[in-house]
């Protein structure tokens, strides 16, 4: 995982943060593509 945030401004907004995995969408897009299905539904 990667958080671009610096860390002290982390820690200054720690409790607005919320960390998302986008593992499961990008799964999703590239079975899609194997599949030669649309992916611009996972995007709207």
């Amino acid at each position: 995982d990667t958080i671009s945030i610096k860390l002290r401004d982390h820690l200054l907004i720690a409790d607005k943060l919320k960390i998302l995995s986008v593992a499961p969408l990008l799964g999703e897009a590239i079975r899609r593509i194997h599949e030669e299905d649309s992916i611009s539904s996972l995007f709207v």
